[in-house]
């Protein structure tokens, strides 16, 4: 029961930084994207870990229902996010208003989306 609080407190912990790493991306501050991007990809690794971690110990939750493959492809999407925009950091890039606005609001619905399925089990 212990990592599954870790796990839920570290997805909440990815999703405020990958939220905020978005709008330092949107707003081209390059000092608060590298502070925020290393957070993001640090959480990130850590709820990856974790989650590998509660899958292995307890093999039922990958035979559960078809909630955990769709609840794991959202969070491969927004962990392609998070690199995606990682790597447009490191080679000087930025994203525009619009499109900044498209991803943070995506990227938060899918957080919802992913506490959804993995509270409700619907499928």
């Amino acid at each position: 029961m212990f990592y599954y609080v870790v796990h839920l407190a570290l997805a909440f912990g990815w999703a405020i930084f990958l939220l905020t790493f978005i709008k330092t991306m949107q707003f081209k501050n390059i000092k608060e994207s590298k502070i925020f991007g290393f957070l993001s990809f640090l959480f990130m690794l850590l709820v990856m870990m974790v989650g590998v971690k509660i899958m292995l110990s307890n093999h039922s939750i990958i035979k559960s229902g078809y909630w955990i493959h769709l609840k794991l492809s959202i969070d491969i999407l927004l962990m392609v996010e998070t690199l995606f925009l990682l790597n447009l950091l490191r080679v000087g890039k930025f994203i525009s208003t619009k499109c900044g606005n498209i991803m943070y609001i995506s990227t938060f619905f899918g957080f919802i989306f992913m506490i959804f399925l993995t509270m409700l089990r619907p499928f």
